[in-house]
């Protein structure tokens, strides 16, 4: 079923504005300037409240004033040449040469990915060690560059603290994965899948799931998320409507992403059903893909360089590709015809998520990565009932760890039906290196598709309650 117009997503466009006005930042000089005009055109559009088109661009003008400058103000945060305080705020990773880590600088508030070169020194790094750094913005740091020391942990803020410590508590929860007695790797597979710890993946494993196109299920996503949502939902008896259950829910939902160190999909699905729980409570109609659009701003208001992070391109593309293509295909099917066919229903939802989700991502992977997984459909029957026993079976298994083989056996059946699955001919299409105007031509068109699609599709409105299926079932 398909809304009847975009009047319901009225964050769409100012969302889109914001993102020119980011990308076009680095264009412009002058922050003054910028600022200037942005107060000015706030200004005017509300001297323009009796001519509701002119204020209408009024508002778009805005966000792209908005997103210039705090693209600009992203830009001036660089770093120089000078010894800044740092935290080790991830588990260290061995490489061939270095060691990979990332470091909280908190007098700049933000966290950079550094390459270590790899020693005895190196090798003895724990998380939440206090660093001097030298050139952290470089990626590579040499021997000399660093030393253990200064007063980084001092200088965090308290959400900073909040962060290390979840980060300690999901230390010592791969502690016990490790008493499991796994092998390499199902202990790495485990530790992403539920942990979002990617440390310990072999560069062979991540190809297998690549090339597979599985990788979705080793980033943390809508798809874990919704599965903790749903969790939460049913311990809390289904309440929807009252403030302690949805309280819970929330505060469940946000110890995932911290436990998990809050990457941009996370973040984007724990701001979605957070803002879902809310409306619930006050009885609103919530529009899926206005949340989307508003947790989009949001982001980028706080971290306007998530917009050139490949996890925040795909997670927010897939999203709402899944939105917006699987309400317009099911209102070409019978009325109730999935309700009351359940194996049917489950099986078309399954192949409509992935075939929804692959439209929009497939040119993104293309560019950044230069493959097509062409058993993506087979893939996502594998990898999504699995994450979901998997992930339920580790917090089974954090309480009974007697149960520990049978999780890792679900794991290493995982592990080897991918492994089989990359061996077969054209499991994948590599080389492809599509162009910046490549990329946009093919959006233009899946766009014109889409609108095509619509225009012959019966309208209707969408009913609130698949806000949370489209939410639980998001796999990107």
């Amino acid at each position: 079923m398909v809304t009847k117009s975009f009047d319901t997503t009225p964050l769409m466009m100012p969302a889109i504005s914001l993102i020119l006005g980011i990308i076009a930042a680095p264009l412009v000089s002058g922050t003054v300037v910028v600022l200037v005009a942005f107060v000015a055109c706030v200004v005017l559009t509300w001297l323009l409240g009796r001519w509701a088109f002119w204020q209408s661009i009024g508002v778009l003008v805005s966000f792209v004033l908005l997103g210039m400058l705090v693209g600009q103000q992203a830009k001036s945060r660089l770093l120089t040449d000078e010894v800044v305080d740092a935290v080790v705020f991830s588990e260290p990773a061995e490489k061939p040469k270095t060691i990979a880590v990332d470091l909280l600088l908190p007098e700049e508030g933000r966290q950079v990915r550094c390459y270590l070169w790899k020693d005895e020194r190196s090798k003895q790094l724990v998380l939440g060690q206090n660093l001097l750094v030298r050139g952290a913005d470089k990626g590579f740091v040499r021997s000399g560059d660093w030393q253990l020391g200064g007063q980084g942990l001092t200088k965090m803020s308290r959400v900073e603290r909040v962060r290390l410590w979840f980060l300690g508590l999901r230390h010592r929860l791969l502690s016990r994965y490790r008493a499991l007695q796994a092998d390499d790797d199902q202990y790495a597979i485990l530790a992403a899948m539920t942990l979002g710890d990617k440390s310990a993946l072999r560069p062979e494993l991540r190809e297998t799931y690549s090339v597979t196109g599985a990788s979705h299920v080793l980033a943390l996503s809508g798809l874990h998320m919704g599965i903790i949502f749903f969790l939460l939902y049913h311990l809390t008896l289904g309440h929807r409507h009252s403030w302690v259950s949805q309280t819970v829910i929330i505060l469940g939902i946000w110890a995932f992403a911290f436990l998990t160190g809050l990457s941009s999909s996370v973040v984007r699905s724990a701001m979605m059903i957070s803002v879902f729980a809310l409306f619930s409570v006050m009885g609103r109609r919530r529009s899926p893909v206005n949340l989307l659009c508003f947790t989009a701003i949001v982001m980028l208001l706080v971290n306007p360089a998530s917009l050139y992070d490949i996890g925040f391109q795909l997670s927010f593309v897939a999203v709402l590709s899944i939105l917006l293509w699987t309400p317009l295909v099911e209102c070409f099917l019978p009325d109730n015809y999935l309700a009351s066919h359940r194996a049917q229903a489950y099986l078309f939802g399954m192949v409509e998520v992935s075939l929804a989700a692959q439209i929009g991502v497939a040119p993104l992977i293309a560019f950044h990565f230069g493959r097509f997984s062409t058993y993506f459909l087979l893939t996502n029957f594998l990898v999504m009932p699995a994450a979901t026993m998997i992930l339920y079976g580790a917090l089974v298994v954090l309480v009974i760890p007697g149960l520990g083989p049978v999780l890792l056996a679900m794991v290493g059946i995982l592990n080897k039906a991918l492994g089989w699955l990359s061996q077969m001919p054209y499991a994948s299409i590599d080389g492809l290196h599509p162009s910046v105007l490549q990329i946009c031509l093919l959006y233009i068109g899946v766009v014109t598709l889409y609108w095509a699609v619509r225009m012959l599709a019966p309208l209707h409105d969408m009913h609130p309650a698949q806000d949370v299926i489209q939410i639980g079932n998001d796999h990107q």
